[in-house]
């Protein structure tokens, strides 16, 4: 009986500390995202046909 109760209320104890540790707050900002600069892009004019 003190065996089964014991290990419920560890259990227990075990998974609402769990639960709560991810309401934590972020300690420090991410690091921002780096974003190399294509080398060449598609945009700018174009002219061009369609002769199906």
């Amino acid at each position: 009986m003190f065996k089964s109760l014991f290990l419920a209320s560890t259990a227990t104890a075990l998974l609402v500390g769990a639960a709560s540790a991810a309401d934590l707050p972020r300690r420090a900002a991410p690091p921002p995202v780096f974003v190399p600069v294509p080398v060449f892009t598609w945009t700018g004019f174009y002219a061009g046909f369609n002769a199906g």
